[in-house]
């Protein structure tokens, strides 16, 4: 069962990864219609304050998975989460329609980095109460 949910986590980070690089780097008009889609939802926010929701959320929910799929390669989930956000913004910069900039960046990487960071705490404090219960 464990291998099993190990696996779900695997395979969870990396297409969550793959599916923040295509709205990453996919044209622009994709990322304007989900955010129609979802503006009645949120109760119609400015879309600047949209993407800066969109680009914490987006890589705080990759750093968990990379962090719950890896729990023992910080090093390797800091690299392919924070290095790819960093990446990404730059492979922006190269699509015709999109522009990277240092504070998307630095949203995407902080984001990442509460992700990784949350999860970690979780699994710290679930050992020390597993211990505390045995």
């Amino acid at each position: 069962m464990k291998r099993r949910i190990t696996l779900l986590a695997l395979a969870a980070a990396w297409i969550a990864i793959i599916a923040v690089a295509y709205a990453t780097l996919t044209r622009v008009g994709f990322v304007y219609s989900i955010y129609f889609k979802l503006a009645p939802l949120l109760m119609r926010p400015e879309m600047g304050t949209y993407a800066h929701y969109v680009h914490i959320i987006a890589f705080a929910l990759v750093g968990a998975l990379f962090a719950f799929a890896y729990p023992n390669r910080i090093l390797l989930v800091g690299c392919i989460v924070l290095g790819g956000a960093a990446l990404l913004e730059i492979a922006q910069t190269l699509t015709p329609d999109r522009h990277g900039t240092v504070i998307d960046a630095l949203e995407k990487i902080a984001g990442g980095a509460a992700g990784i960071m949350l999860v970690r705490i979780v699994r710290h404090f679930g050992r020390k109460v597993k211990t505390a219960a045995d």
